[in-house]
C-alpha cells in the first residue's frame, strides 16, 4: 500500500478520538504514535484536502473559527468510519526495514572497527534516550488510563516500543565487544607500519 494511503488512515484513526485541526494532528501523530510511526507533514494537509473531498472526513463547523484567522477543525465521517475498520482488517503487507546503521555496518571493514564502532555508541546514546522517554510515558499514562478501553490497544505499541529499545541496546552491547576485538592491537600496528 502506498505511503499517501497509509497517512490516509493514520488521519482518519486520529480523527476518531476527537475532531482536531491540521496543527492538531501534527501534535497528536508526534505525541502519541511518533514513535513507530512518522508522517510527512507536507503531505498531510493535501491528504486532509482529498479527504474531505472524498467525504472521509468533514469541517466541524462547531470548531471551526470564524475570527481574523480560520481554524479548520475536521472530523470524521460514517465513511471515513467505515474506510477505517475495512484497512485494520486487511492483513498488514510485508515490510523491508531500511536501516541505515545496519547497511553502513555492513560495509564497515571499509573504514575500520573504528568508525563502525563511532556509528553504534551513537545509536546506543540515542536508544537510550528513547527508551528514557518511552518508559515516562508508560509511567505517566498507564495508571491514568488504565480504565479507558482503548487504552490497552495503544499500550500495545508502548510495549512493542520499549521491547524493541531494549533489545536493540543488548544488540548495540554484543556489536561494541565484536568491534572492539576487531580493533588492531598495539603490537599489530607496530607490525604492519614495519613491514611497509
Amino acid at each position: 500500500m502506498a505511503r499517501e494511503s497509509t497517512c490516509r488512515f493514520a488521519i482518519l484513526g486520529m480523527l476518531c478520538r476527537r475532531p482536531m485541526s491540521g496543527y492538531d494532528l501534527r501534535s497528536a501523530i508526534e505525541q502519541s504514535v511518533g514513535h513507530f510511526w512518522q508522517e510527512s507533514y507536507g503531505n498531510l494537509y493535501p491528504t486532509l484536502a482529498r479527504m474531505a473531498e472524498e467525504r472521509l472526513v468533514e469541517l466541524d463547523p462547531e470548531e471551526c473559527s470564524s475570527g481574523e484567522r480560520v481554524r479548520k477543525v475536521y472530523r470524521v465521517t460514517a465513511a471515513g468510519r467505515t474506510a477505517l475498520a475495512e484497512w485494520l482488517r486487511r492483513p498488514v503487507l510485508p515490510h523491508v526495514e531500511r536501516n541505515e546503521l545496519l547497511l553502513k555496518l555492513f560495509f564497515g571493514a571499509q573504514v575500520g572497527p573504528e568508525d563502525s564502532l563511532a556509528q553504534v555508541e551513537r545509536s546506543r546514546a540515542e536508544a537510550e534516550a528513547l527508551l528514557a522517554a518511552l518508559r515516562l510515558i508508560d509511567e505517566e499514562v498507564r495508571p491514568a488510563r488504565k480504565d479507558d478501553p482503548e487504552f490497552a490497544y495503544q499500550h500495545l505499541s508502548i510495549r512493542a516500543g520499549l521491547i524493541g529499545l531494549e533489545a536493540h541496546l543488548r544488540w548495540c552491547d554484543e556489536a561494541r565487544e565484536a568491534l572492539e576485538r576487531l580493533k588492531p592491537t598495539t603490537g599489530s600496528a607496530k607490525k604492519k607500519g614495519g613491514a611497509r
